[in-house]
């Protein structure tokens, strides 16, 4: 390889390296002081995310390690330095910079940038430098840049090289992905660092589009610098096209730490076993336990005993050298049940109410008999119940009165004309009244089509009911403009519609006729709801000049339906074409049947596309008739 043979894709990004910082392998485990847990206790050690592998005494590789033993328990891991990766532009985010090749940056051709052989250029895509090149995203991203290399004729040319400044006697890890541009004679590349080969020689793919991993582990010795180098050993002219992307070349260091774990007996407090006593007496519960640093009651006490004086679950966490132990008791006192159903109640009919008299290790009895600490109140009465804890007492009654529902009817569903209405009042001595609309009379008239929903309140009680109203349209019926019939042909007027009745001038009673002769034809249809008419008047033609009319056309100077023009091939006495916007205004006429519209007058700068009426009054010179006829119907413009 020849120096001067070389080119240098930037200069100045070995100065940007200068001053690497000492001590690049500076980010060592830490798994904690030494520790003592408790009996049954598990530790969760870790060594930390972001390594590249983690090796324990225990054979785990993973980053944690769950302990449940007492033993002294280590970590090595490996990880890249903390100065980072050393390449400048691995990714090529910066486009051709930071590299040197024997290669040179394409110059265009049949093919694209990279027609000729030994040439290279940074891309989203192979395809965009190279008609036959694969299309497909970098590695980084799928969507940022890559190397994109048409392989040289001359085997072992670099393709690409950068210079790096080391610390001596560390490891580095070299990484590049690989992958081919077509599939034939796949590119075979070999990895250097100061002229040395590392790792293994890396083929690319087959297939398109495929990313392949080099990486390898190199010591630094006594070097201060690396060169780092990618280098192409096929000298095919056919294929022998490929990508690379993310280069790096990154300090790799190995950390160690170790902890050593205890394991310490739990105490073992007793309080002893429940306790049951009368209001007032003493009751004392003791956790002494020889060795306790501390005790910790619920209620915040601190002492080796306590004594209670209200019922309830009482517990202690008594703690020796970190490790903590809880007891519990439940102790009960019996007091004077108290028992309250509440104040008197109104109700609605069909309501029920739970009356709740519970109190702790109370027996019940209730005026039917019932023995539950709940009643079920479902009508009008008096509710008494009496309670007994150990031989103490109480009792409470409650009245119910419970109100009827109001009665409201809308009736059955129901279809109505739509032009007709109906009545209903739903008026009930002190009700109030609130329909889904929102309204609140307890009158109203209802349109057909529509769903009605009324919630009708007496007393607090409250009645809902709804109804559904079809509707029946009134008849239509449109036969459409008068027009021109070709004479000899047919045409068939349809007045067909739901439910209807028809009576033709023609006298038929079908919802169709079929006509060939001019004449003022009518039609009358009819439903359960009224009647409507409409007539059309058509006239006959001799349709000896056919005049064909496009649809749509695209003004885009393309070469192809440019314009928009009437065409036929007789001759004519008169011609005139006018063009209108969808508010009926004239944009564009025209006397020239030559002459076509190109969408000019549509708007200001002529670039609105939408659909355009169109008027064609003509009077061709025909041989048997040379009337002015009439042709209207509608244009896309598209752009």
């Amino acid at each position: 390889m020849h120096l001067s043979a070389r080119f240098h894709a930037a200069w100045g990004f070995v100065l940007a390296l200068g001053g690497l910082v000492q001590g690049q392998c500076s980010n060592p485990i830490a798994l904690g002081a030494d520790t003592t847990l408790c009996a049954g206790a598990t530790l969760l050690l870790d060594a930390g995310p972001g390594y590249q592998s983690y090796a324990w005494n225990t054979g785990t590789t993973a980053q944690t390690l769950q302990v449940s033993q007492p033993g002294t328990y280590q970590c090595t891991t490996t990880d890249f330095g903390t100065s980072g990766d050393l390449v400048v532009n691995g990714s090529f985010s910066q486009g051709s910079t930071g590299f040197s090749s024997d290669y040179v940056p394409g110059t265009g051709g049949t093919w694209g940038l990279l027609s000729y052989p030994g040439t290279y250029a940074v891309a989203n895509s192979p395809h965009t430098v190279h008609s036959n090149f694969a299309s497909f995203g970098d590695h980084t991203s799928g969507t940022g840049g890559m190397l994109v290399v048409n392989g040289a004729d001359i085997a072992g040319q670099d393709v690409w090289c950068q210079t790096v400044v080391v610390q001596p006697n560390s490891d580095y890890a070299f990484s590049a992905w690989l992958s081919s541009a077509v599939t034939s004679s796949p590119a075979q590349l070999v990895f250097t660092v100061n002229g040395n080969p590392v790792g293994d020689p890396l083929q690319a793919p087959a297939t398109t589009g495929t990313w392949l991993n080099f990486y390898t582990i190199w010591n630094s010795g006594s070097s201060t610098s690396a060169t780092i180098c990618i280098t192409n050993l096929n000298s095919s002219q056919s294929g022998n096209d490929f990508t690379l992307d993310d280069i790096s070349f990154a300090p790799f260091c190995t950390y160690t730490d170790a902890i050593t774990v205890t394991y310490q007996d739990f105490p073992e407090p007793d309080l002893g076993p429940d306790v049951t006593a009368c209001s007032g007496s003493d009751v004392v519960l003791d956790a002494t336990w020889t060795g306790a640093d501390s005790y910790a009651w619920q209620d915040g006490s601190d002492g080796p005993v306590l004594a209670p004086s209200v019922s309830g679950t009482y517990w202690v966490d008594v703690t020796e050298n970190g490790c903590t132990a809880r007891d519990s008791a439940v102790v009960t006192f019996t007091v004077q049940p108290d028992v309250d159903l509440g104040p008197d109640q109104e109700r609605c009919e069909g309501e029920t109410d739970q009356l709740d008299a519970y109190f702790p290790n109370a027996s019940y009895l209730w005026q039917d008999g019932s023995s539950g600490s709940t009643f079920t109140v479902d009508g009008t009465g008096s509710f008494t119940v009496s309670l007994d804890v150990a031989g103490c007492t109480a009792a409470d009654t409650v009245n119910y009165l419970f109100h009827p529902l109001p009665i409201v009817n809308l009736g059955a569903d129901t279809t109505l004309c739509a032009d007709t209405t109906l009545f209903l009042d739903i008026s009930r001595p002190g009700g109030s009244y609130l329909w889904n609309d929102g309204s609140w009379t307890p009158t109203r008239a209802l349109l057909p089509g529509m769903s009605y929903l009324v919630d009708v309140t007496e007393l607090g009680c409250t009645t809902r009911d709804s109804i559904d109203i079809g509707i029946i349209h009134l008849p239509v019926v449109d036969l459409g403009p008068d027009f021109l019939l070709c004479k000899g042909l047919e045409h068939e007027l349809i007045a067909a519609g739901p439910g209807y009745h028809y009576l033709w001038s023609t006298d038929s009673e079908e919802d169709r006729i079929t006509v060939n002769e001019a004449d003022l034809f009518w039609v009358m249809v009819s439903n359960v709801c009224g009647m409507a008419s409409d007539s059309i008047e058509i006239d006959l033609d001799q349709c000896d000049c056919p005049v064909f009319v496009p649809n749509t056309f695209t003004p885009n100077d393309d070469g192809r339906n440019d314009g928009f023009r009437p065409v036929f091939d007789c001759p004519f006495d008169s011609y005139h074409l006018e063009i209108f916007n969808r508010w009926g205004e004239l944009i564009w006429e025209s006397t020239d049947a030559l002459l076509a519209w190109d969408g000019a007058g549509s708007s200001p700068d002529g670039t609105e596309t939408g659909l355009y009426a169109w008027r064609l009054s003509i009077r061709p010179q025909t041989l048997e008739d040379r009337t002015l006829r009439e042709l209207k119907g509608h244009v896309a413009l598209l752009r």
